[in-house]
């Protein structure tokens, strides 16, 4: 929805309200999210810019929701830009390219001679008043490139030199071989779209698209031909010609004058600059307690969802902030997962130690045996001893000795350090164990935290973590698992797998296929060992922490394209999202077991298969026609 022709919609505003205006403050809303405070025409007017995948956007923010940054915060963007960017002038605005869903923010700030500069980790809001007098000094021109392309977004900080400065995301060579976001490298722009300009699009052009699929969906073939043009804009179009979104090709060529003039009518605001903000809310039905719900928005009208309630802003970026919600929501889960992660992190931390200490005391116990071999050999050669004697060698063996002990007591101190070791080897393998399975777990609820989208999804991670650290609590450090809690206690009846955290994200494809994606850990359990049927599919990332992904089939035949499918979700939601390719392994739900005494969501399987894969959205896959 927030398309190219939305974000061309909400430059025109930016360029009307800020253009020449001064920023005052830059906060860091979240990793991916930075808020720019500008005074201009009068006003202070609040920018938000947000990389994040689920809803990457710019647009003006209303003065209720307010702002707020943690100062106690900072990424290497965030000091950059308070350095060369606060208390700059906005002096352009603009797209990289006509029809391109990436914008331009130029800054240009004078720096006099001899005036030392506020350090970029300042957190004082305080700016000083432009300096009037004729200073020597230097004019330095950035610009900030936001780049709004689903998984592939990104804020990227670029100099006058056309050097990236930095970059929320950074994107070295093992994650794109064709274009690296790194800083020193020259920002080169994502390739253009090999695509017709609808703009100046002729009747001859038009027809030639069409011939060339006669038989496929109008929309998809306006979408996959016509530079800018979403599948939302093009189901606009399809219905504005042909009175229908699901007409075919062939059945558009003889309204060919219609689908010119409904083309030319969604781009001309481009020109004109007359767009009308629009939003689209499904109604409240009190019979299955549904409320209003925001559905779709768009800078233009969209006849084919006229059965939908509609409200119109005068502001863009008024639409776009009401129908993502009070912006505010944006900061509170950007640092509600900031917090919970490290926390996370520092008991993974914590465990990561334990660890290592158990991994010395295994191999302590591995030298066990060479304690008792000295210790029975002492005894043997006893009276070969002299007193005050340091070492003793028999039998291809040099033992240390104590020159200060007896024979006796020299022999009785290796077989103490036997028994001991003795005695925590019988507990060490399954401590580590359990140890090992922590870290997995805790790996697991920082790749689905990062991965979270949704309050409750974030929410729920948060009681699995309170969860689970209580059932730590209950179990000293020193004591391996009870088999009670391995087993379960007889008699005791166990809640539901998924219990509170939700239901499951659910998606239909074409042949009426179901697949089912969990995005916590108790929703992993869920979708694998309640939902789905032994003859089902299990997807999940190869060797990376992730969602569990099953395709509930709809017939025996199962379908390849389903498949590839699923494994493109598995991959999107996965700790490989970012990645050009990531391996997924396939198996018969059947062949997935739980590990016993692991946290929820933690499996082991046989028989599986692996493919390899580009990380894809729902979104990516609607427009290719796999779901419905």
């Amino acid at each position: 929805m927030y398309d190219a022709l939305m974000l061309a919609a909400i430059i025109d505003e930016l360029n009307d309200t800020l253009l020449d205006g001064k920023v005052q403050r830059v906060l860091l809303l979240d990793q991916l999210s930075v808020g720019i405070e500008v005074y201009a025409n009068g006003a202070r007017h609040q920018l938000l810019l947000s990389a994040n995948a689920s809803d990457p956007r710019l647009h003006l923010v209303s003065r209720e929701a307010k702002l707020t940054g943690d100062p106690n915060k900072v990424t290497p963007l965030l000091l950059l830009l308070r350095k060369w960017v606060r208390g700059a002038r906005l002096v352009r605005i603009y797209q990289e390219a006509p029809l391109e869903r990436v914008a331009c923010l130029r800054f240009a700030k004078f720096i006099p001679y001899g005036v030392p500069e506020s350090s970029p980790d300042d957190t004082s809001e305080t700016i000083l008043d432009d300096d009037e007098t004729a200073l020597d000094g230097e004019l330095v021109e950035t610009t900030i490139v936001v780049e709004i392309m689903g998984r592939h977004s990104n804020l990227i900080l670029v100099g006058s030199d056309g050097a990236i400065m930095e970059s929320a995301k950074r994107v070295p060579a093992r994650l794109s071989r064709v274009r690296q976001i790194l800083p020193k490298l020259p920002y080169t722009p994502a390739p253009p779209q090999e695509k017709a300009d609808p703009r100046t699009l002729t009747a001859d052009d038009l027809t030639a698209l069409l011939t060339a699929n006669p038989t496929g969906q109008l929309h998809q073939i306006l979408v996959s031909t016509l530079r800018g043009i979403s599948p939302q804009i093009a189901r606009e179009i399809a219905f504005r010609a042909t009175g229908s979104i699901r007409t075919k090709a062939e059945a558009a060529f003889e309204q060919r004058p219609a689908l010119l003039r409904a083309i030319g009518e969604i781009v001309a605001p481009l020109r004109t600059g007359a767009w009308v903000p629009t939003l689209y809310l499904r109604p409240a039905d009190e019979l299955n307690h549904l409320a209003i719900t925001p559905v779709a928005f768009s800078p233009v009208p969209l006849f084919y969802l006229r059965e939908m309630q509609e409200e119109r802003f005068n502001s863009p970026s008024a639409l776009v902030e009401r129908f993502f919600g009070a912006t505010a929501r944006v900061q509170a889960h950007g640092q509600r997962k900031d917090a919970l992660a490290a926390v996370i992190q520092g008991e993974r931390e914590r465990l990561a130690g334990r660890e290592r200490s158990l991994a010395i005391e295994a191999q302590r116990a591995e030298e066990a045996e060479r304690w008792r071999q000295w210790g029975e050999a002492i005894y043997a050669y006893a009276w070969s001893l002299a007193p005050g004697q340091q070492t003793l060698v028999a039998d291809d063996l040099t033992v240390p000795l104590d020159p200060a002990l007896t024979p006796s007591e020299n022999a009785q101190e290796y077989f103490e350090r036997y028994r001991k070791a003795q005695s925590a080897a019988a507990n060490i393998p399954a401590l580590l164990e359990e140890t090992r399975q922590g870290i997995a777990y805790l790996d697991q609820l920082l790749i689905l935290l990062q991965l979270a989208e949704q309050f409750d999804q974030i929410a729920a991670l948060d009681r699995e973590w309170q969860q689970w650290q209580q059932r730590r609590q209950r179990q000293p450090d020193n004591a391996a698992p009870p088999k009670h809690q391995q087993r379960g206690k007889k008699g005791q009846q166990k809640p539901p797998r998924g219990a509170g955290a939700g239901k499951p994200q659910t998606l239909r494809t074409r042949g009426g296929h179901q697949i089912f994606i969990g995005h916590t850990s108790a929703q992993n359990d869920a979708v694998t060992f309640d939902i789905a049927g032994p003859d089902d599919s299990w997807l999940h990332s190869r060797g990376v922490p992730g969602s569990h992904v099953i395709i509930k089939w709809a017939s025996n035949q199962q379908d390849e394209q389903v498949i590839q499918a699923a494994a493109e979700l598995a991959a999107y939601y996965s700790g490989g999202r970012e990645a050009g390719r990531v391996e997924v392994d396939h198996a018969a739900r059947r062949d997935v077991r739980k590990i016993r005494g692991a946290g929820p969501g933690m499996v082991t399987y046989r028989n599986e298969y692996t493919v390899r894969v580009s990380p894809k959205s729902e979104a990516e896959l609607r427009q290719r026609g796999i779901l419905e």
